[in-house]
């Protein structure tokens, strides 16, 4: 048996990594789902989920008392992202003279690959009113609807996920919800006699 007080944190490292093992392992399903919807590629978003997983791993044993364990791998994960994003804009963009399409050639805009991880989600939704009223929605309220509807986060998570207070996410999910009932007619105005 070895000693707890072993100054090589043997002891430490073991009961950090079964303890992360154990809570944040079964999220990676959760955690894949989220990448690919921020990278559109499954290689993309392999890495994004372990570069995520590397960086809570790191900051496992800070956490302390009562986390929302998603919400903040989500955040990590987001935090990620917009750190890749903003260094992908720095360098130069590549490109294979083989993965060259005439769209490309011709200077046209709209490819797959300028899509956001929004608009993706949209596209596969079936109702074509939907996703026209939904594409009229800003963007905040947007990316909130998709936290809360879609992933299934709660107000709170949501909010920790996208670092702005509850209170702001419940505001966007009532006018987003407000604005697609109006949009769509579920409430038609109401005509005034003369």
């Amino acid at each position: 048996m070895s000693d707890p007080t072993n100054t090589d944190g043997n002891d430490v490292r073991g009961e950090h990594t079964c303890r992360f093992e154990r809570e944040v392992i079964p999220l990676t399903k959760d955690l894949y789902r989220s990448a690919f919807a921020y990278t559109r590629n499954a290689a993309d978003a392999e890495d994004l989920v372990q570069e995520t997983l590397l960086r809570a791993y790191r900051a496992f044993e800070t956490l302390s008392g009562e986390y929302r364990l998603k919400a903040w791998l989500l955040s990590i994960m987001r935090n990620t992202w917009i750190s890749r994003y903003r260094a992908s804009l720095r360098r130069p963009a590549e490109s294979l003279v083989g993965d060259l399409t005439d769209g490309h050639l011709n200077g046209g805009a709209g490819s797959p690959d300028t899509y956001s991880a929004e608009d993706l989600v949209l596209a596969n939704m079936p109702d074509p009113q939907l996703v026209a009223a939904l594409v009229t929605l800003p963007e905040s309220l947007r990316l909130t609807l998709y936290y809360v509807a879609v992933q299934g986060l709660s107000c709170h998570e949501a909010a920790t996920a996208m670092g702005i207070p509850k209170g702001t996410v419940m505001s966007r999910m009532y006018r987003s919800r407000h604005q697609l009932r109006r949009i769509l007619g579920a409430h038609p105005p109401i005509s005034r006699a003369v």
